[in-house]
């Protein structure tokens, strides 16, 4: 849009307009300030969707981890949407959803979480984000 009048940050709006499926899901997970400012926008989309452009799909699922100060939940969200990228078939219930599951909390590094959920029987991540919710609430 380099060229235009148009203020960058409103870029946003467009930019959003644009996506669609997997893309339109990534962009919900994003924090309202990172929706409405062009620059941390656009630097999301950028360490998201081309950091790991070498990587295949899966290797970006299996390699994941969580980052320095990334809120469990939305720790989930990114695995949740490399998992689809990857083909994982996960939100079904079934031995990937479990396997899922276990990637997750061997990768979420907070242990007390772990703990609390590693006995728990969950039979998809749609059980998960809720045993997580309930947790945080507590």
């Amino acid at each position: 849009m380099k060229g235009t009048h148009t203020p960058t940050n409103e870029w946003c709006m467009a930019f959003e307009l644009s996506l669609q499926d997997e893309a339109l899901h990534w962009y919900r997970q994003l924090p309202r300030k990172t929706k409405r400012t062009w620059k941390l926008l656009s630097d999301a989309f950028i360490k998201y969707y081309c950091s790991k452009f070498t990587e295949s799909a899966k290797a970006r699922y299996y390699s994941a981890k969580r980052e320095d100060k990334e809120h469990v939940c939305d720790y989930l969200n990114r695995l949740n949407g490399y998992a689809r990228n990857a083909g994982v078939q996960f939100e079904n219930g079934g031995r990937e959803a479990k396997d899922h599951v276990d990637h997750f909390l061997d990768t979420c590094d907070d242990r007390g979480l772990e703990e609390r959920l590693c006995h728990a029987r969950v039979k998809d991540i749609h059980d998960l984000e809720e045993m997580i919710n309930d947790i945080l609430r507590s």
